[in-house]
């Protein structure tokens, strides 16, 4: 039984584009590596001084992204909107300041304005209040899949009913320490970027009746967690995923167009990923592409994902599938039609 969960606006906030459909869309005709740090000027002219000033930098990216999906579907979010929002890291950055403050100065240096910049849904708070979006809100923590595994949750979340529509993406920042800790774990080779990707779900016949731009439907989703040990890399292809993903929308393997990775540079865990792909599809049946390649591994790129897939799905005439493997095992699979 496919969802009956469309996507009607997308609001990418990067190095390269900032946006809506449109935005995104030239990016994905003529893609180019997306180097580098998106500078403050740019968050600025997004969100004005006050705003600017008062959220941490990574909140700045998911409520710009927030703001312009919203923006670009022409919709307003009330009670019964939500929000899903995934991160791979959060605010590393004020949670490294908030704790250098007490190790330099003792208690007298935590800094009461920091700290609630260090919880995982910091970002997902402030989105909320700047968006209206009030019916559920939840943050997925989650290495390399948290951006599509947002987008699976809240497609789910729609397709139960516990809401009418949801902002769905995910959102990172490049953060100096992170480098090292991922060198520590063993996940050295990765090129990180940042950046916030979120999408506008809602019921199709929604969408319908307010006569909206259909982007994409979420035709089908499936996740789950394979053995290995904590962020490490699995050895196993058992997986049952892409075979829900794919019962889910009612789609043969035969049948699938575009493939979309989230292979990211980090040698091991591309590989574990292309075995398992090889194992659910056949080894070389379908041409792969992989957005991470170009805008750097963060939760964004995932969402990003999606909404190239259903570019693929649209011109094709075929559906597409994300999929994405993090270390630590969390696996996840979307079908996405035009």
């Amino acid at each position: 039984m496919t969802t009956g969960v469309v996507i009607t606006g997308v609001g990418a906030v990067t190095a390269r584009f900032t946006g809506g459909a449109a935005a995104v869309s030239a990016f994905l005709a003529e893609p180019s590596p997306v180097h580098g740090a998106i500078a403050d000027a740019q968050l600025t002219s997004l969100l004005g001084d006050g705003d600017a000033r008062r959220l941490s930098r990574v909140c700045q990216f998911a409520v710009a992204a927030g703001r312009l999906a919203l923006d670009d579907a022409r919709f307003s979010a009330d009670d019964e909107v939500g929000l899903v929002l995934g991160t791979e890291f959060g605010d590393l950055r004020s949670t490294v300041e908030f704790a250098d403050g007490y190790l330099t100065s003792g208690p007298s240096g935590l800094s009461a304005l920091i700290f609630p910049n260090t919880v995982m849904n910091t970002m997902a708070a402030a989105t909320t209040i700047a968006t209206g979006a009030r019916a559920l809100s939840l943050t997925l923590n989650a290495p390399t899949v948290a951006g599509e595994l947002a987008i699976a949750r809240g497609a789910a979340a729609i397709a139960s009913g516990r809401a009418r529509a949801v902002l769905a993406g995910g959102v990172d920042q490049i953060d100096p320490f992170l480098g090292s800790m991922l060198t520590d774990l063993g996940a050295g080779e990765e090129r990180r970027g940042e950046g916030a990707v979120v999408l506008v779900l809602e019921r199709a016949s929604s969408a319908r009746e307010r006569g909206a731009c259909v982007l994409g439907e979420i035709l089908g989703a499936a996740s789950g967690a394979l053995a290995v040990r904590p962020h490490g890399v699995g050895r196993s292809t058992r997986s049952s995923v892409v075979a829900g993903a794919l019962a889910a929308a009612r789609v043969e393997t035969g049948d699938l167009g575009a493939v979309y990775t989230s292979t990211n540079g980090d040698r091991h865990r591309d590989e574990w990923e292309r075995r398992l792909l090889d194992a659910a599809l056949g080894a070389g049946h379908h041409p792969r592409s992989a957005l991470r390649e170009l805008l750097g591994a963060h939760a964004g790129a995932g969402a990003l994902g999606v909404v190239a897939a259903a570019s693929a799905a649209r011109a094709s005439g075929r559906p597409s599938l994300v999929h994405g493997v993090g270390r630590g095992g969390s696996q996840v699979a979307l079908i996405i039609g035009r």
